[in-house]
C-alpha cells in the first residue's frame, strides 16, 4: 500500500475553524470522488502536552493522507476532473502545501473499531534512520497503541500543476501511532521526548 501525504498551511486571513470547516465539508467530499482511492483521512493537529516544541514550530495546520493499493491506482488521479476541481478549491483555503509519496509499512495491525487520535512523528533529517527504528520499537510497546504505521518516503516536493505555493519542509521518515483516546495517548507518551522527531497529536477524520 502507498500513501499520498500532504502538509498544508491555511491561507492568511482564514481562521483555523473556517479552514477546518471548509476542509471537511467542501474539500473532503471532492477528494472522495478519486478513482482508485482505498482510504482517505484528514489529520487535524490538536493542542496536547504530547505535542512537542519541534511540531509547534512548523507552520502546518493539517495532514491529508490518501491511501492507494499501488502507484498505478494513484496515477488514475492525474489529469482527472476531480483533481482539477481540487486544485481550484485549494486556492480558497490553503496558503501553502508540500506533497509526500510514501510506501506504508504496518508495524502494529489496527484493532477493530480503533480510536481517532494519533501521534504523528515527522523526522526532518534523512540521517535519522536509527532514531526512527528505535522510536518505532518504543511506540509499538506503548500501552494502548491500536495501530502503528511507518511511512517510507519515496518522493516529495511541490504539488504538480497547483497554483498554491510550496511549503518548504522536507521529511525523511514518518511514524503514526493510533490510540483509543487522547487520554490514552497522553498517558502512554508522558515523559517521552524523542530527540529528533517533530511530534504532532492529530484528530483523524476518516472520509473513506
Amino acid at each position: 500500500m502507498i500513501a499520498a501525504i500532504s502538509m498544508i498551511r491555511r491561507l492568511d486571513g482564514i481562521t483555523l475553524g473556517a479552514f477546518r470547516r471548509h476542509w471537511l465539508d467542501v474539500h473532503g467530499p471532492l477528494v472522495c470522488t478519486f478513482g482508485g482511492l482505498r482510504a482517505y483521512m484528514q489529520c487535524h493537529p490538536i493542542e496536547s502536552p504530547a505535542m512537542n516544541t519541534r511540531a509547534r514550530a512548523l507552520p502546518i495546520d493539517g495532514f491529508p493522507i490518501l491511501f492507494f493499493d499501488n502507484h498505478a491506482e494513484r496515477a488514475k488521479t492525474k489529469g482527472s476532473p476531480a483533481l482539477a476541481a481540487l486544485d481550484v478549491d485549494s486556492t480558497l483555503f490553503i496558503g501553502a502545501v508540500a506533497r509526500i509519496a510514501a510506501n506504508v509499512e504496518t508495524l502494529v495491525p489496527e484493532v477493530a473499531s480503533p480510536g481517532r487520535v494519533s501521534a504523528l512523528l515527522l523526522y526532518l533529517d534523512p540521517a535519522d534512520a536509527e532514531q526512527v527504528n528505535a522510536d518505532s520499537d518504543r511506540l509499538a510497546g506503548l500501552p494502548g497503541v491500536q495501530a502503528l504505521l511507518r511511512y517510507h518516503i519515496r518522493g516529495q516536493g511541490a504539488a504538480v500543476n497547483s497554483t498554491v505555493p510550496h511549503l518548504p519542509i522536507t521529511v525523511g521518515a514518518a511514524l503514526q501511532a493510533r490510540f483509543g483516546s487522547l487520554v490514552d495517548l497522553e498517558c502512554a507518551m508522558e515523559g517521552w521526548e524523542p530527540t529528533h522527531a517533530a511530534r504532532f497529536v492529530v484528530e483523524e477524520h476518516r472520509l473513506v
